[in-house]
C-alpha cells in the first residue's frame, strides 16, 4: 500500500526537501528578472492587465513563504497544501493556454534563460507535484519524526532528483530551441 509508503520518514523529508528546493528555485529568477516575469503573466491572457503586474510581484514572494513554512514543522502541513494549490493554479494556466493553441509561450520557469515551451507533458508534471504536496499536507501531522539517517538520504535524494529535473527540463528547452516551428504557433 502505497499511503504506509508516504508516510516513512525519509519520503516525508524527500517530498518536504525537494518542494522546498523546487520553489526556491522557481521564485528567485521571477524575482531576479521581475519585468520579464510580469511579461510572462501577460503573456498567459488569463487575467486583466491591471492585475498582471500585482500577480507576477506577488507570486515569488508567495513561493518563498511557502518553500519556508514547509522546513518549518509546525506549519509544513499548511505549506504543502497551499504549494498544492499553486501547482494546480499552473497546471490549469498551462492546460486552458494548451487548448488554446498557445504552446508557444514560455512557461515561466526561467531555468538560465532557456525557454520551456507549453504542453501536455507540464500540465502532467504540475498534477503529479500537486499530488504529491497535497499527500504530504495529508500525512505529515501523523508521520514519525525523521532520524539523522532519514534527513541525510532525504535531502540528498531531493536534491539529486531536483539535478535531474533540472537536466530533464534543460534538454526540453534545448529540443524545443531546435524546432522553428514550434515557436510560430500561438
Amino acid at each position: 500500500m502505497a499511503l504506509p509508503l508516504l508516510g516513512e520518514p525519509v519520503v516525508t523529508v524527500f517530498l518536504r526537501s525537494f518542494l522546498i528546493l523546487l520553489f526556491v528555485a522557481a521564485a528567485l529568477p521571477k524575482l531576479r528578472h521581475a519585468d520579464e516575469f510580469f511579461g510572462v503573466v501577460r503573456n498567459f491572457r488569463l487575467m486583466p492587465e491591471a492585475m498582471a503586474r500585482p500577480f507576477a510581484a506577488v507570486l515569488p514572494l508567495a513561493e518563498l513563504a511557502l518553500a519556508a513554512g514547509l522546513a518549518v514543522p509546525a506549519t509544513a502541513a499548511i505549506a504543502a497544501a497551499g504549494l498544492g494549490g499553486l501547482l494546480v493554479l499552473f497546471g490549469l494556466a498551462i492546460a486552458i493556454n494548451v487548448v488554446r493553441g498557445r504552446t508557444a509561450i514560455d512557461c515561466g520557469c526561467f531555468r538560465n534563460g532557456m525557454r520551456q515551451p507549453l504542453g501536455w507533458l507540464l500540465v502532467g508534471r504540475n498534477a503529479g507535484l500537486a499530488l504529491a504536496a497535497f499527500g504530504l499536507a495529508w500525512i505529515l501531522p501523523a508521520a514519525p519524526a525523521a532520524g539523522p539517517f532519514d534527513l541525510a538520504v532525504g535531502f540528498a535524494a531531493a536534491g539529486l532528483a531536483l539535478l535531474i529535473g533540472y537536466g530533464a527540463s534543460l534538454l526540453n528547452g534545448l529540443q524545443a530551441g531546435a524546432r522553428p516551428s514550434s515557436l510560430s504557433k500561438g
